[in-house]
């Protein structure tokens, strides 16, 4: 078992502290509303003690007691009544507690003076009656102090020390009968205070919990809902980004069904290019953003070489930034970052798709800085900016501005760019671009940066000269007739023999006489619960130790790549013609 991080123990801490002090507001809050609840009864209470000392003391004794009784604990309510305001105590909590037990205590102190006072000049008949109405007065005591044991222990002492005392100066003959008899009261009171509290602790828990679980589910819903308003938002814009090139490619389709001069065909065809071009960038947006949500990539960090990264960039979209009318300037330094080479290009390759589509007259810069905290890299444009009411915007997903370019996109490549940073732990922001423009800025920590040596991985892909493809041989089963047409009219471009079939069983009818083939390729998912690791393997076991790859739009499968459940490479769909040529001459090259 892994040992907890340190991180996620301390937020465990934090939480059950804050749960904790929340019930104790609670308590408190519960113990001043009853406390002010039942004061204005002790009036009464304090009347009818008077009535059997009143013929045996001086009446201005009994009324002055009485007085002070009633304004001692008529001014703990005027003390503590903010406290009904349970924001109030969530404030201060500790003031109110030491003021809760500042004010019950010197009630308690007052109340206990009237034993002592009176029962010099009473016998022990009427000192019964005032010791009866005290006691009850202690068990009433308990509904608005019992939820506090501590704090009714204390009360109970200071207020029946007082009868206590005053049976003791009493001289009576069943005095020592009579404080027994005192003790195990209060004992039996203070037992049911602590169950009495428990109880109301119980309660405060339970009503705790459910302001947790209403709060919860108020923010569960908010969340849903914004889900909710995002997906509309996705679906509003996909349906018209996803269309557009699609309606393109359509309506261009349909003139090539017509006889059109070769220069027209060329033309048509180029427009084509353009329009899946846009088509694929979009999907790819979304397939990416998925596997970010759905927490499917994992970084695998490196040390990795900056500069032939950042040379690989420039050279890619010095040309597009020239087509467009801008000028590009590159600015590398030779040194290595503690990175995913791969994640980080695509973080690199969205801010400058960025960057040229926005700006329509200046330049682009492409530069790699020290910094006192570390290394920072920047793409920053001389295009209209971003006002700074909507520099976090721009990261959120399915976000996109007033431009008429921002139509061409979905609105998660910043979004992307954002969360594979976060997954990275790299700093990602945006400022504005002096005198005009925007700066994006991939930042890196001290301990990421180091000057490149032998030991460092290039972050960029080599280059590799094509391979000669002609007379190879591939057999590609799909049970989607368009994509076997499609692959099979490639394959047929670039020169190779291609067999392509439904199934397995098509497949190696259509393979009689004509030998081994060199590759296998198959969608993962086939008709009748069949998989193409399944076409794999029965090709390898009729006709040797074949290459094999799996074509397929099912992340999972991808997963299943990753986690090396099987030993394929996989080709997540769509699958652009360069990549698959790659694969085979990678193929060849090996065979």
């Amino acid at each position: 078992m892994q040992p907890p991080d340190a991180s996620t123990n301390d937020l465990q801490l934090l939480l059950a502290v804050d749960a904790e002090r929340r019930k104790e507001v609670h308590n408190l809050h519960f113990t001043i509303t009853q406390a002010i609840k039942n004061t204005y009864s002790v009036w009464l209470i304090a009347a009818f003690i008077t009535v059997p000392v009143w013929p045996h003391v001086p009446g201005w004794v009994c009324v002055l007691w009485v007085l002070l009784v009633g304004l001692a604990y008529t001014l703990r309510v005027r003390q503590l009544k903010p406290g009904l305001d349970l924001a109030v105590i969530q404030a201060q909590p500790a003031l109110w507690s030491r003021r809760l037990t500042l004010w019950t205590l010197a009630c308690g102190l007052v109340a206990a003076l009237g034993p002592s006072l009176f029962y010099p000049a009473l016998g022990d008949v009427a000192r019964m009656y005032i010791c009866m109405l005290f006691c009850c007065w202690l068990a009433g005591a308990m509904a608005s102090l019992g939820a506090r044991p501590r704090l009714f222990a204390q009360y109970a002492g200071v207020f029946m020390g007082g009868l206590w005392l005053a049976w003791l100066t009493s001289g009576s003959d069943a005095k020592v009968e009579v404080l027994i008899m005192l003790a195990l009261y209060t004992l039996v009171l203070l037992g049911f205070s602590s169950n009495f509290a428990r109880q109301v602790n119980e309660g405060v828990e339970i009503r705790f919990t459910n302001d947790l679980l209403v709060e919860q589910l108020t923010l569960a819903r908010a969340a849903a809902e914004k889900s909710s308003a995002a997906k509309s938002r996705f679906l509003a814009v996909a349906s018209h980004d996803l269309r557009q090139p699609l309606h393109a490619v359509t309506l261009l389709n349909g003139m090539l069904a017509r006889p059109q001069p070769p220069e027209r065909t060329t033309e048509i065809s180029r427009q084509m290019g353009r329009s899946l071009a846009t088509l694929e960038a979009l999907f790819s947006s979304l397939l990416d953003f998925s596997k970010i949500e759905a927490d499917k990539i994992q970084p695998e960090l490196a040390w990795h070489r900056l500069e032939p990264l950042m040379q690989q960039l420039a050279n890619e979209y010095a040309p597009q930034a020239a087509n467009a009318g801008l000028g590009f300037r590159m600015s590398a330094l030779p040194v290595a970052v503690h990175v995913d080479g791969q994640l980080l290009e695509r973080m690199l390759r969205n801010l400058l798709d960025n960057a040229i589509k926005f700006t329509d007259s200046g330049s682009v810069a492409f530069e790699a800085a020290n910094t006192s905290d570390g290394l920072t890299l920047t793409v920053s444009d001389t295009g209209p900016g971003i006002a700074a009411n909507l520099q976090e915007e721009v990261f959120k997903e399915y976000y996109q501005t007033a431009s008429d370019k921002a139509m061409s996109g979905l609105g998660l490549g910043l979004a992307i760019v954002r969360r594979l940073g976060l997954l990275m732990n790299l700093s990602v922001t945006v400022a504005a671009n002096e005198p005009h423009g925007a700066r994006f800025c991939v930042g890196f920590a001290a301990s990421r940066v180091r000057l490149q040596d032998d030991t460092c991985a290039s972050a960029a892909a080599p280059d590799v000269a094509a391979v000669d493809l002609a007379g190879y041989f591939v057999v590609y089963v799909d049970d989607d007739a368009s994509a076997r047409e499609a692959l099979r009219l490639l394959l047929a471009d670039w020169g190779c023999k291609a067999v392509v079939a439904a199934s397995l069983p098509q497949a190696i009818e259509a393979l009689q006489g004509q030998g081994a083939p060199d590759v296998i390729l198959s969608d993962y998912s086939l008709q009748g619960n069949a998989t193409g690791l399944e076409v794999i393997e029965e090709m390898r076991r009729r006709y040797g130790p074949l290459a094999g790859a799996i074509l397929t739009g099912e992340s999972s499968t991808t997963q299943l790549r990753l986690a090396g459940d099987f030993e394929y490479p996989v080709l997540s769909k769509p699958v652009s013609a360069h990549d698959l040529r790659g694969l085979l001459e990678v193929f060849r090259e090996i065979g």
